[in-house]
């Protein structure tokens, strides 16, 4: 299979895609995903954003036996587990392989591979209904930061303590997990109404309990002995907007008015000032680090308000990032962009990837089709990604202008009158889009 190559017109830009792909690449040990370089085995939820971001496009066989590797003994989603709180019922985020399995099937149309899926999402929902649900909003730690640099001391080496709060992007997880079941469900001829409904619940709860109006962003998490956090997680927020849990008018407010920096969106923010030191690195891994993950789906969800300029930020700060060092790592310091983690980082080579396939050239891939929508800064005049793959077909994409407004679109040089081409098609073929 071909590697998908950017001609941009940016040198610095071009060179940060191939990077990204020889990672990923290099990622793939034994036919399926592992973390990075000092993380060389299968991490559900790394790999379960990584194939949502951008690497079920790239490498649909590899991520369909990565998602193969993901059931724990008991048939549901396996849960990561931490050195610092443990896994679960204080680790709640293995429902992140639903997003996994869904990217997984819109890369491969796999209906087998739905069918199971769509069990081992439903068992696992079941076990989180019964064990970590209060009824409204899930307990359980923020996704992914797992470690005491992400919480105050009182929470030290607590994981019980921390299992009891309800976190944005662990909540933002179960309602993604609900709405795609009711997706599935509808493929499969099951009844998806059920799903539908508690999606719609849970988004309801998410909004009414963690969204705080003077801040303009959600919380990153409720404790029920001390209220909302005043604290935003990165992650959350830009999963909140990209998966419409928030409306229009929170989406845009969250894009305008959470906390950033000039290196990327942090993980949250403001630090906790416990752990501001780089002495050891489990006391700073998650405060207010830049991870490119997150940046990804941040880049992601503005990109899904057509917001240009905001897109545009976020690429020139991964760009920047890249340059730093010959892989991408797991995480940055804020300050200056310093490179810290593993090398190597999986997830953080497909939040560039991301960036571009998602933002620039706004491919939006569905069970029927392929939609675009690019969401293009006025520095690119034109751009062009070359064998670009998904199923059967093999696309070199291309625009010409900038914006958000689409003109006119040429597949195989006649015009179309779609913005999208059927998810059936086959072989390779251009797809030219005038944006005026």
């Amino acid at each position: 299979m071909a590697v998908s190559r950017l001609d941009s017109g940016d040198p610095a830009v071009d060179a940060a895609y191939d990077k990204a792909n020889r990672d990923v690449a290099a990622n793939i040990v034994g036919g399926t995903f592992i973390a990075g370089q000092d993380w060389p085995t299968l991490w559900v939820r790394d790999a379960s954003y990584a194939i949502d971001l951008a690497c079920g496009s790239s490498y649909p066989e590899v991520s369909r036996d990565t998602m193969r590797a993901m059931v724990s003994p008991e048939g549901v989603w396996a849960q990561d587990r931490a050195a610092h709180f443990g896994g679960w019922p204080n680790l709640t985020d293995s429902i992140v392989g639903a997003v996994g399995i869904w990217a997984t099937f819109l890369a491969t149309g796999d209906e087998e591979l739905l069918r199971w899926g769509f069990g081992v999402t439903r068992n696992s929902l079941s076990v989180a209904e019964r064990e970590i649900f209060d009824g409204a909003l899930f307990r359980g730690c923020a996704s992914f930061m797992e470690s005491n640099s992400a919480y105050p001391p009182m929470y030290f080496f607590n994981g019980k303590a921390v299992g009891k709060t309800k976190a944005l992007s662990t909540n933002m997880l179960y309602y993604r997990a609900y709405d795609l079941m009711g997706r599935m469900a509808e493929l499969l001829g099951e009844d998806a109404q059920p799903f539908r409904a508690k999606a719609e619940r849970l988004k309801q709860a998410i909004n009414e309990r963690l969204w705080m109006p003077d801040r303009g962003h959600y919380s990153y998490y409720e404790d029920a002995g001390r209220g909302l956090s005043p604290r935003m997680e990165g992650l959350g927020e830009a999963l909140a907007v990209l998966w419409g849990v928030a409306d229009e008018v929170r989406a845009d407010s969250v894009l305008r008015r959470t906390p950033t920096t000039g290196t990327g969106l942090p993980c949250l923010w403001p630090r906790h000032p416990t752990w501001r030191l780089y002495l050891r690195r489990a006391e700073y891994y998650h405060n207010g680090m830049v991870w490119p993950f997150v940046q990804g789906y941040w880049a992601w969800a503005a990109a899904s308000r057509l917001d240009v300029s905001r897109l545009d930020g976020e690429l020139a700060k991964l760009t920047a990032l890249a340059g730093h060092a010959g892989t991408f790592h797991e995480f940055y310091r804020p300050e200056g962009g310093r490179p810290d983690g593993s090398p190597r980082q999986l997830w953080s080579a497909a939040g560039y990837l991301a960036t571009v396939h998602h933002g620039l050239f706004g491919i939006d891939a569905d069970v029927e089709e392929i939609r675009f929508r690019p969401v293009v800064p006025a520095r690119f005049s034109s751009l062009t990604l070359h064998d670009f793959s998904h199923r059967g077909m093999t696309l070199s994409l291309s625009t010409s202008g900038s914006g958000t407004q689409i003109a006119s679109i040429k597949l195989d040089g006649a015009e179309h009158p779609r913005h999208s081409v059927p998810s059936t098609l086959t072989g390779r073929h251009t797809v030219a889009i005038t944006l005026r």
